[in-house]
């Protein structure tokens, strides 16, 4: 795949031995203008459990990782009220990640797209998801891709847009 600056990019599931390299990326976005992730999420232990079961992805270019996204199969969301699409196969996206020196180029949509790809390879029906409301980029990266929003909550200490897409 290749973006509008020429450069190609490969999204694939991320191997074992680059959990310390998919650790950098989070800690790289950790701090920024939209981000409500701090020194302890998302952490190792998540990098290590999404690689294990197959459901870590990287996005890499010719200087190495510069994206990740995960998939979580089973979710504390999926209780909130708020979803139309409450029956079948449901997934969340998490953990959505672009290098710093790298946003602005659309990737994070290419990412989505890709992962929705596999999602639908894996049976699931539907993709609800959580995006803190002061991450503008996330959402609109989201409503790009025709997500719905369907409410706002307040989890984890932070208030969240609550977006849902049937695949």
């Amino acid at each position: 795949m290749e973006s509008a600056n020429e450069q190609t990019y490969t999204f694939a599931a991320a191997g074992i031995g680059e959990t310390d390299k998919v650790l950098a990326l989070y800690q790289s976005v950790t701090g920024g203008a939209f981000c409500t992730w701090n020194e302890y999420y998302p952490g190792m232990q998540q990098i290590r459990e999404d690689v294990e079961s197959n459901n870590l992805f990287v996005l890499r270019s010719e200087e190495g990782i510069v994206g990740a996204s995960s998939i979580v199969p089973e979710n504390e969301l999926d209780d909130l009220e708020l979803w139309k699409i409450k029956e079948g196969k449901i997934a969340e996206i998490a953990r959505v990640a672009v290098a710093p020196e790298h946003q602005g180029k659309g990737l994070a949509l290419t990412m989505v797209n890709e992962i929705e790809k596999v999602l639908k390879s894996r049976g699931y029906r539907a993709v609800h998801l959580l995006a803190a409301k002061v991450n503008l980029p996330a959402c609109h990266t989201y409503r790009k891709a025709g997500y719905k929003l369907r409410g706002e909550c307040d989890m984890f200490g932070h208030h969240y847009c609550a977006y849902e897409k049937e695949l």
